[in-house]
């Protein structure tokens, strides 16, 4: 269970990065920030205790701005990667990871 202090921290760096990023009103917002289910996940599962920590320390000792950037930042990595996870599950049912195309010396 994540504690909605935590949700309501993240939650509300995300919106504050909509707001920097929408002077005129348009919505900007990061994809899914809406879904509380997700929201639970990106925070109970990604972030965890010790990243929403870090992120408090941050804001602790920089502006909320600095904060939004970089939840809007993880939140979106985040988001991409989970969206893409059922892709690159192969037959067993393993994830693998993202194929590189080959160096060229």
């Amino acid at each position: 269970m994540v504690s909605l202090d935590r949700i309501r921290f993240v939650r509300g760096h995300l919106r504050r990065r909509e707001d920097a990023l929408s002077p005129g009103g348009g919505s900007s917002q990061p994809a899914g920030v809406e879904d509380a289910r997700a929201l639970d996940q990106f925070v109970s599962e990604y972030l965890r205790v010790d990243g929403v920590f870090l992120l408090r320390l941050i804001a602790h000792n920089t502006n909320g701005v600095a904060v939004a950037d970089i939840t809007g930042a993880l939140w979106n990595a985040w988001y991409e990667r989970r969206g893409t996870a059922g892709k690159d599950v192969e037959a067993s049912g393993m994830l693998t990871a993202p194929r590189r195309p080959p160096a060229v010396d």
